[in-house]
């Protein structure tokens, strides 16, 4: 028998009593119920934001070069997860699968990206990322770039003779400074 207390559902026995004769009344979790706590306990977190060049370096991004963006990869941010919970003779099974990325770049762009992007190394140097990147074109105010980033996240859940289809958008944040390189030409025509 499941009781609601707290606000979650708990699956622990109590005793009811019931005068003789008189059928005992178990209450029923509606699979809604169940969904939401399948869901509950999936643990999804908005993005680890991970930048190259990355967020605590004194330099940061450079005007004209590419930002690369990405999310450590783990079950609660990159997913797919699927949770499962019971109650007497229903059971609801529900799966998170990240469908996007938003990125707002702090400059007025957003990127959108499909997934969790490529994790940067040393050899990719001055080229783009092959899924998630930003180049900035100008100075952003302050000379840091307040960057947001925003899973997207489809959740479906079946079970107990019904379905439903939920979105959720979980949001991190960080913070790049941008810099401009200037040259000067100090050698005169000869």
């Amino acid at each position: 028998m499941l009781c609601q207390g707290g606000g979650a559902l708990q699956g622990w026995p109590r005793v009811v009593f019931a005068p003789n004769g008189q059928p005992v009344v178990v209450p029923q979790v509606s699979p809604a119920k169940l969904a939401e706590q399948a869901i509950s306990e999936m643990g999804l977190s908005a993005p680890d934001i991970r930048l190259a060049p990355p967020a605590d370096s004194p330099h940061g991004a450079t005007i004209g070069f590419p930002v690369w963006m990405w999310t450590a990869r783990r079950e609660a941010t990159t997913g797919p997860v699927t949770r499962t919970a019971s109650a007497g003779p229903i059971t609801v099974t529900a799966t998170a699968t990240l469908t996007a990325i938003d990125w707002s770049m702090g400059d007025g762009s957003t990127v959108r990206c499909s997934g969790p992007g490529s994790e940067f190394t040393d050899d990719q140097a001055g080229r783009p990322s092959p899924t998630c990147g930003h180049v900035y074109a100008h100075l952003t105010p302050g000379g840091v770039a307040g960057i947001d980033a925003t899973s997207r996240w489809e959740i479906r859940w079946s079970g107990g003779g019904q379905s439903a289809f939920r979105t959720m958008a979980l949001t991190s944040s960080a913070r790049l400074p941008v810099r401009e390189i200037r040259t000067l030409n100090t050698g005169g025509a000869r």
